[in-house]
């Protein structure tokens, strides 16, 4: 309701398209003011950051190219996101022309 405020996409990552991604959840400060620090480190240690860095979900190469190849839909069937995420995605998470023959070696 704030005339002055704004919405800017730069915080998730649309001037670069770096992969930063925004997500919401129904929780109140309430809900966290309890727990953040806890929460805060759970998510630093469960959410890679960093060249070279690893999370706590085991990728082989083949998954990797699956998910490069199926986008979002390799996510809904191995359980790490909900049907109606497609709606909130470029191209409703898929780009068709989109490969893993496409990304080279070194960037996998």
């Amino acid at each position: 309701d704030d005339p002055a405020a704004v919405v800017s996409p730069g915080g998730v990552g649309f001037d670069i398209n770096c992969g930063v991604r925004l997500v919401r959840t129904n929780l109140t400060l309430d809900d966290v003011q309890p727990v953040k620090e806890q929460l805060a480190q759970r998510l630093f240690d469960h959410i890679p950051v960093g060249v070279g860095s690893q999370g706590i979900i085991p990728t082989s190469a083949n998954d990797l190219n699956a998910a490069l190849e199926m986008g979002m839909d390799w996510s809904l069937r191995e359980g790490y996101a909900w049907a109606e995420d497609k709606e909130h995605c470029e191209e409703y998470g898929r780009m068709l022309q989109a490969g893993p023959s496409k990304v080279s070696k070194r960037a996998k």
